[in-house]
């Protein structure tokens, strides 16, 4: 079985501001193979890596791109750690905040994203995923699941709305959520056509129970307790 690749949860975030150059040059340092980010959409029709659609009050829709960095020293735009990225051969796993960037988002990735380096997810909007998917059949596309679905209907899901990847977001469902997904689960979705991501955690006994699953990835906020845990396997 192939290692997990350590999807780093919004840069090394569990000792930098998430979302930061420190974050993601932290995640690069310590080994990871991806960076999770989230972007939304400014006033100006500028695509941000941030998470939240509001800051101190304001709709991030009714900010420019430079009064929204001026609230987050250290944030950039999507085209700025797409080339930082290409530079380190790390790749990126982008979660999309606002479907209004669908034309943005394409015309800023044209020419980024062939293979594996590139996964584009947006929570519970499959509908947008689908359609992204009709204008990116390069990219890889992830399907995010809040709620418990058995893996036959994440699989439906998946064939539905075109995606790549299956990634249930359980990390709240259960104080060991390793227990809610088996390897046969894992087996029976990649023998379907998908890769499986599994949700953020940072305790090292869940981490090392979800090594064993044969996830495609892993995310963390704590990419170097991963990566050390990888190493040791």
């Amino acid at each position: 079985m192939d290692k997990p690749r350590v999807i780093a949860h919004r840069g090394y975030s569990s000792k930098f501001r998430e979302n930061t150059w420190d974050a993601f040059e932290g995640a690069y340092s310590v080994g990871a193979h991806m960076i999770e980010l989230d972007l939304v959409l400014t006033k100006d029709r500028k695509i941000w890596v941030n998470h939240d659609l509001e800051m101190d009050g304001r709709l991030v829709r009714d900010l420019t791109l430079e009064e929204a960095k001026v609230l987050v020293p250290g944030s950039m735009e999507i085209s700025e750690v797409l080339s930082w990225a290409q530079e380190r051969g790390i790749g990126l796993y982008l979660d999309i905040k606002d479907r209004e960037m669908i034309n943005e988002l394409t015309e800023v990735l044209k020419d980024f994203g062939h293979g594996a380096s590139i996964v584009v997810s947006s929570s519970d909007d499959f509908p947008f995923m689908r359609r992204f998917k009709e204008l990116n059949d390069h990219i890889l596309t992830a399907l995010l699941f809040r709620n418990l679905l058995p893996p036959e209907d994440m699989v439906t899901f998946g064939k539905k709305y075109h995606g790549d990847i299956i990634h249930p977001c359980w990390e709240d469902k259960h104080s060991f959520p390793h227990t809610l997904i088996s390897e046969e689960d894992i087996r029976h979705m990649t023998s379907e056509g998908f890769e499986v991501v599994c949700w953020h955690e940072e305790r090292e006994d869940e981490l090392r129970e979800l090594v064993k699953k044969g996830f495609w990835g892993i995310t963390t906020n704590d990419p170097a307790k991963l990566v050390s845990i990888l190493k040791e396997s």
